[in-house]
């Protein structure tokens, strides 16, 4: 697993150990960032079940003004820190080691809003947990007006109902495939 482009480019990340995170493969990601384009370029980016970083390390590459990286595992937290480190470009991420409807509802109160989300759930995540994200970040108005959600899920699990949320563009990548939503 690397950084396929941008300022980090080719800088080989780790990631957790054990089979709880799966990040995506660099064919995989590559193929996202060209759909992309410039919805990366000076935008707030957030990574939710981050894992590795590599979606908001590749974001933060190819030009995001910030990331954050949100994930309740302490062995992911430690890795996506080690990353940002590694591609030295931890000034521009905070990390939070937090469950993600609890981080979400906060940064609602807080009044935070991005341009790009990034939703890497464990493949054995519930569909009513993940409703339940797609619930606080509709709600707590956490999506920007233009902004893109990007979600990975295995390919044989079928997404919540996503209220507020338009599906724009649907490809699948082997045993997964990324579906993209705007807000309505």
């Amino acid at each position: 697993m690397r950084v396929i482009a941008g300022l980090a480019r080719g800088h080989k990340l780790i990631a957790p150990e054990g089979d709880a995170t799966r990040p995506p493969l660099d064919r995989q990601k590559e193929a996202l960032f060209s759909m992309l384009t410039d919805a990366v370029v000076d935008r707030r980016v957030l990574d939710l079940y981050a894992g590795s970083g590599s979606m908001g390390i590749e974001a933060l590459s190819r030009g995001a003004r910030e990331a954050v990286f949100v994930d309740l595992s302490e062995d992911a937290v430690t890795a996506v820190k080690a990353n940002l480190a590694h591609t030295k470009l931890t000034d521009k991420a905070r990390v939070t080691r937090q469950n993600v409807v609890t981080f979400l509802e906060r940064e609602a109160v807080l009044g935070s809003v991005y341009d790009l989300i990034f939703l890497d759930p464990p493949f054995r995540i519930d569909v009513n947990d993940l409703a339940a994200v797609f619930e606080v970040l509709r709600n707590g108005n956490l999506v920007a007006d233009e902004g893109l959600l990007v979600l990975r899920l295995q390919t044989k699990i079928v997404p919540p109902e996503r209220p507020g949320f338009r599906e724009v563009k649907n490809r699948a990548y082997g045993d997964s495939r990324l579906l993209f939503y705007k807000p309505i």
